[in-house]
Parts: C-alpha cells; sequence; structure tokens
C-alpha cells in the first residue's frame, strides 16, 4: 500500500513539470509578447506569424504568414478592430488578441492568397491626384467624405452638426460595416448624405487574383445595397492603393474610383482631433475633396471642427462626384 502510495505521488511530481511547460508552451510567443507591448507595424518573428494565423482563422486575411507584421497584416488588425468595436489604432495588444481568440468568427469574404507582400517603399497612398468633383458645384463648394463608421451615439452627434450646417457627405464603408449596421447606414441616407464603397474589407487589393477582388468589390455593393436599397456609385481604393487591374474590374463592377486631396495624420502618432482637422484643412480650396476617418479616436470631434472650419471659410460642403484617375 505504502509503495503504491509512493509510486502514486513519484508520478505526480514528474507530471507538475512536464504539465507546466505544456502550458507555457500553450500560451506561445502571441501570448508572451503582447503581455509586454502591443504587436505593431515593422515587427517581425514568430509572435507576428502566430498573430497572421490567428487573423486568417477568423476570416481576416492578413495576406502571407511570414511573421512580418506588414501593411496587409496591419490592414486585417484594423479590420479585426472594426468589426469587434475595439479601439481602431492597428495595434494588435491583449485586447485585439483576446477578442480573436474568443468572440465568434467573422464571416470570410474569400481565401486567403499567397501574394507576396510590398515593402513599404513600394506602398502607393495616393493624397493628392485627379479627383472627383464636389457635387453641386459652384466654386464655392468642397467634397467632405468620411471613411468608416464611428459609435452609433457619436454618429447621431455628427448627423446632427451636419444638418445644423447644411452640409451633405459621402460616407464611405466597408461591406462588412453595411452587413453589421444597416439602420445606420438608413439614418445617412435619409438624411441626405451618399454611401461609397471601401469593399468588403479594407485590404491591399493590388496584384490579388481578380476573382477575388470581384468578390470584395460585389460583396461590398451588394452590402450597401441591401442596407439602403442602391448600389453605390463611388469606390475608394482600399487603404488609397489601386492598380490597372482595380480600376479596370471597379468599372466593370459600376464603380467609379475616386480618392481625396488632404495628407490624413496617423491616429498612431498620437493625433488627436485638433491634429486630424488641421490637416484636412490645411488642403482646403475651391473644389477640395477632404477625407476623415471617424472610426479613429477623436474622428468624429475632428469632423465638426473641420465642418466649422469650412464654413468660417465660407465654402458649402457637398458630396463627392466621380472623376478620372490617370494610373497609366
Amino acid at each position: 500500500m505504502r509503495c503504491s502510495v509512493w509510486l502514486a505521488a513519484l508520478a505526480l511530481l514528474i507530471a507538475l513539470p512536464a504539465a507546466a511547460a505544456n502550458g507555457a508552451a500553450s500560451a506561445g510567443p502571441l501570448a508572451e509578447a503582447v503581455s509586454v507591448r502591443a504587436l505593431r507595424f515593422g515587427d517581425a518573428g514568430p509572435a507576428v506569424a502566430e498573430l497572421q494565423r490567428l487573423l486568417a482563422a477568423n476570416g481576416f486575411d492578413p495576406g502571407p504568414v511570414d511573421g512580418i507584421f506588414g501593411p496587409l497584416t496591419e490592414a486585417a488588425v484594423l479590420a479585426a478592430q472594426r468589426h469587434y468595436g475595439l479601439t481602431v489604432d492597428g495595434l494588435a495588444g491583449r485586447m485585439t488578441v483576446g477578442a480573436l481568440q474568443s468572440r465568434p468568427q467573422a464571416p470570410v469574404t474569400a481565401a486567403a492568397y499567397d501574394v507576396p507582400e510590398r515593402g513599404e517603399g513600394a506602398l502607393v497612398v495616393y493624397e493628392a491626384s485627379p479627383l472627383a468633383a464636389p457635387r453641386g458645384g459652384d466654386a464655392g463648394t468642397v467634397a467632405l467624405t468620411f471613411h468608416h463608421l464611428p459609435a452609433a451615439e457619436e454618429l447621431s452627434a455628427l448627423l446632427d452638426a451636419l444638418r445644423a450646417q447644411g452640409a451633405r457627405a459621402t460616407f464611405f464603408v466597408t461591406g462588412d460595416e453595411a452587413e453589421r449596421r444597416p439602420a445606420d447606414l438608413g439614418r445617412i441616407r435619409a438624411d441626405g448624405h451618399e454611401i461609397g464603397s471601401l469593399g468588403y474589407r479594407e485590404v491591399d487589393l493590388r496584384d490579388r487574383p481578380a476573382v477575388a477582388v470581384r468578390l470584395q468589390l460585389r460583396r461590398a455593393s451588394q452590402a450597401i445595397e441591401r442596407a439602403v436599397g442602391e448600389r453605390p456609385a463611388l469606390l475608394r481604393p482600399p487603404l488609397g492603393r489601386f492598380d490597372r487591374q482595380l480600376r479596370r474590374l471597379a468599372a466593370e463592377e459600376g464603380l467609379d474610383l475616386v480618392l481625396w486631396s488632404n495628407a490624413v495624420a496617423t491616429p498612431g502618432a498620437g493625433a488627436g482631433p485638433v491634429q486630424l482637422a488641421d490637416h484636412a484643412l490645411r488642403a482646403l480650396h475651391p473644389g477640395a475633396v477632404l477625407m476623415l476617418p471617424l472610426d479613429v479616436p477623436g474622428g468624429v470631434e475632428a469632423a465638426k471642427r473641420v465642418l466649422a472650419g469650412i464654413a468660417a471659410a465660407g465654402y458649402r460642403a457637398v458630396p463627392q462626384e466621380p472623376g478620372v484617375i490617370d494610373n497609366s
């Protein structure tokens, strides 16, 4: 009897370190990394590779699983943060990773394709180019456009501010947002504003297989049509990046590619409402096309400041119209 008890105790002593080691292993490099600081653009290593696999498993395509936190991985993190209602900053910290590990899987739009991720130096983010004119015409107008949706109560405040100024705008949203918040899109449209597309998910569509690009565009248009009763006419290239194929496929899907004319302050660099508004208002001139992100901290407050600045300068805010982009 004593021998069997002794053997059981010995087995337990042997098993405990092994169990602890297994537990540490199951935590993995990602959990270890985010316990110190959030992963971000430019990071590399096993923790980033684990993050990429987790994003892909939840329907957020990070591009190739190569352990490099590049623009596609950042775009996938941003999409996940929007989907789960987290702070949208592109940083993969404990909250973002926890949401990916514990919340229901997001709808998958297309398979993750093994597309080489471009280096930052090769990225083309268009901030000034041949742009669509403001809708409505005269020299005293500027086109006011927004990317993504803020929280519902903030959206109400923004719609009130637009109404008070007699201003109209174009709200560019993803198909994913349209599916999750059709009532809010209906409110925007009922107030006389236009709805444009950012694709189904705001991910870089350059050099992707044509079938995947077309699926992104078409599903976004269908989701927006279900929400507001009409298809969007305008497409903002996701992340402001496009190639000849995207331009061609957009045209085939009945979408005009349009851009904007102001530089956009990077929220991750500590930009608050004042900085976001200042960046936009620096580009204020007749026919300007201003873009403001609404899903970043201070986005709605920045939009209100821009509205005030537009009025103070004697301009009228109107939606954006189709234009011509030369990418030949």
